[in-house]
Order: structure tokens, then sequence, then C-alpha cells
């Protein structure tokens, strides 16, 4: 019986120290990036396999890329970093007045979240639906994702974006690196958890169809990588 220990993502003390007990005994490593590969790698002296998530759907549907509409979505606790979004819309919105944001997931901040996007009188341009169980409904309405988390594993959202052909603005976190280059299916920012570049971001991406319509085609090709039939694959020859 061949033992796979998978890696998803940081991991706290006390897993480090689960890992270290088991390692001995393991066959084999799993990691879903390459910058997780490099840490872990470096740390315990190990040689692990990259393998990523497989995208969670296939559609024939794409955004048309026509909404002036910003898409976010997630479990809306402090790992999202939905605050920051709220407080870099506030000043994305100082300069443009067409494009608004659905806010789509439910958690212990959405009633904080709820009371910032009152306080800055932006209910007509952002929109808190609550959680659903067809995220695909939303991206047909949306023209780019929004992902301001301060960290993540491998987001799922993100794979479902470029399945959907949806640029994504992100910031600089590792798990955006196998996903998203900057400047062809979305943009980075450098700048972590930083309002005012993130709102930057948003403008230049909302001010430019072309930009937009580039990095659809470019969302598409990328979402091809990660189809199960090739991630399958990876499975495969890991067990033979």
């Amino acid at each position: 019986m061949m033992l796979i220990f998978v890696l998803l993502g940081d991991m706290p003390g006390r897993k480090i120290t689960f890992l270290e007990s088991y390692l001995p005994n393991l066959d084999e490593y799993v990691v879903l990036n390459e910058i997780t590969k490099e840490k872990i790698d470096a740390n315990f002296g190990i040689d692990s396999t990259v393998i990523y998530n497989p995208k969670s759907y296939v559609s024939k549907e794409k955004s048309d890329m026509e909404s002036k509409v910003f898409l976010a979505a997630g479990r809306m606790v402090y790992a999202k970093g939905f605050d920051t979004l709220v407080e870099a819309f506030r000043i994305f919105a100082q300069r443009n007045s067409d494009w608004k944001l659905l806010l789509v997931g439910d958690g212990e901040e959405l009633p904080t979240i709820k009371n910032k996007i009152k306080k800055y009188g932006l209910e007509k341009r952002i929109y808190t639906p609550g959680k659903t169980s067809d995220i695909k409904e939303y991206f047909l309405q949306s023209s780019v994702l929004l992902l301001p988390s301060r960290w993540e594993g491998m987001p799922m959202i993100v794979l479902e974006s470029l399945e959907m052909g949806c640029p994504i603005v992100a910031f600089d976190i590792d798990a955006m690196r196998p996903l998203v280059t900057n400047g062809m299916e979305g943009l980075i920012v450098k700048e972590k958890q930083d309002a005012n570049a993130y709102a930057q971001a948003m403008l230049k991406i909302a001010e430019s169809e072309d930009l937009r319509k580039q990095m659809h085609q470019a969302s598409i090709k990328k979402a091809n990588r990660f189809s199960v039939d090739k991630i399958m694959n990876e499975w495969e020859k890991l067990f033979k």
C-alpha cells in the first residue's frame, strides 16, 4: 500500500509536528503548487510532487464580458480579505460610477461587512445576496473576479473563474502564482492588503475593454491546464 501525504498550503505548528512524525512512513508527498513545494522541500529535506486541483466543472457558456460587474465570492472570514475589498471599492467608486460588485457568500464577518457598506453609502453599488450553490449563475452576470484573500491553499473560485473566462484581480499570495500571470489572465497586486493599490488595479481593468477581452481569452486557455483528465493523468503516473 502506498502512503501519500497531501499538503494543502500553509501549515500551523500542530500540522508540522504531525508531518514530521509521519515522514519516515510516507512513499510520496503531494503539494498543490510550486511555491509550497519549494518551502516544504527546503524545510523537510524531501522531494515533493506538485499536482494541482482540477476545476470543478466545464461550461460551454462563458461570461460575455459585457456586464460592468465585479464578482467576489467565498466565506466571509478574515482570511478572505473582504474587509480590504470594501475599502478598495470605496476608493474605486470615487473615480468610477458604473461598475458594481456582487459579494456572494456568508460567514461570521458578513454583518461587519454590511455595516461598512452602509457606512460608505455603497448599498446601490455593492450587493450581498448571501451564499449560493450555483456560482456559475453569478459568473454569467460578471466580467471580473476579485480575490482579495490574505492567504489561500488552492482557490477553486479562481479555477472556476478561468473556466468562465473571467479575468482575476488578486493580491500576490503564493496560491496565485501558478494560476494567474500578471497582465495575462488578470492583475496581481504586489502590495499585499493595500486597498489603494487594489483599487488602482480595479480601475485599470474596468477602464479597458480591450484588456478585459485579451484576458478573457487567456483565462479560457489557462483553464485547460486544470482539466479533470490532465489531473487524473498526473495521479495515475504517481501510482505507477
